[in-house]
């Protein structure tokens, strides 16, 4: 049965996320390891690790995630910020280990020259490596937005050859994303064409977990906008054929859709009744 969970709010600490996940009756989840919009945060506390870990066991959290701020552009032009998200990264991937979070999932960045871009993002991919242990960090696929990289298959791989520890990388497949990129999982055709076309390239034993979120926005519009599951132009057989996909049925699936928790429980219902359809 396929892990099911959402993005958890850390507020009055990050150590109650595994309660407020069980409360939605998550088996995973994911959140900010801090304030996503700073680009450092004061050290955890020891007693706020301690907590947190023994909450994720108490409420039976597996494979949980950490999303990196969203000020962090691994692949920037612009050197100053360029250092800002090396140094701001390592962060977020030494507070997973103290966490005991197996997973860093981070948009690649923008850059006006795309492959330079690629260049910098391996760089501080490798610089990160070696300095943590046990952290894999997860490239998500973007919508390709302006100068996003990472918005075809191509460009993922790219960055993945160019890093060293090949062990410490991975993939997150957003569902929004990855359609406003232009790769279609509507019907059965289209979903096993997708993820032929991702394996070829990748490999699909890179991808490490998913978002799941529809998009309010059509097939390769570069428009990143999530839709509650089911409500928007990926529609809902998309959803029906990911979850039941026995290939990845160990990976975390992690709700981002539009209003957060206030509307997580009606998303999660919608996706737990397509598991009682038949597994392709």
């Amino acid at each position: 049965m396929a892990l099911l969970g959402a993005h958890i709010s850390i507020s009055g600490g990050i150590e109650l996320a595994p309660e407020r996940a069980f409360s939605l009756k998550c088996q995973t989840l994911q959140i900010f390891s801090k304030n996503q919009r700073q680009w450092l945060a004061k050290d955890l506390e020891p007693e706020t690790v301690n907590r947190f870990r023994e909450n994720i066991e108490k409420f039976k959290i597996v494979k949980p995630v950490i999303h990196d701020s969203y000020l962090i552009n691994l692949g920037a032009a612009n050197p100053d910020t360029l250092e800002k998200s090396r140094t701001a990264f390592l962060d977020e991937a030494l507070r997973a280990s103290a966490l005991g979070i197996p997973y860093l999932v981070f948009h690649p960045g923008s850059n006006p020259d795309v492959n330079e871009g690629i260049k910098l993002v391996s760089e501080n991919l490798n610089f990160t490596i070696e300095k943590t242990e046990g952290v894999i960090l997860v490239i998500e696929i973007t919508a390709g937005q302006g100068n996003a990289i990472g918005r075809r298959f191509e460009e993922i791989q790219k960055i993945i050859e160019l890093v060293e520890n090949k062990h410490r990388v991975g993939v997150c497949f957003d569902t929004a994303h990855a359609f406003e990129s232009g790769y279609d999982i509507r019907d059965e055709e289209s979903y096993s064409k997708t993820f032929e076309e991702f394996d070829r390239i990748i490999g699909i034993k890179k991808l490490k977990c998913f978002h799941l979120n529809d998009s309010k926005t059509p097939l390769g519009s570069n428009v990143d906008r999530h839709e509650h599951i089911g409500k928007g132009q990926l529609g809902i057989k998309a959803f029906e054929l990911l979850v039941n996909d026995a290939r990845f049925q160990e990976l975390p699936m992690i709700l981002e859709t539009p209003g957060a928790e206030e509307f997580y429980e009606e998303n999660l219902e919608t996706l737990r009744k397509l598991l009682k359809k038949k597994k392709i």
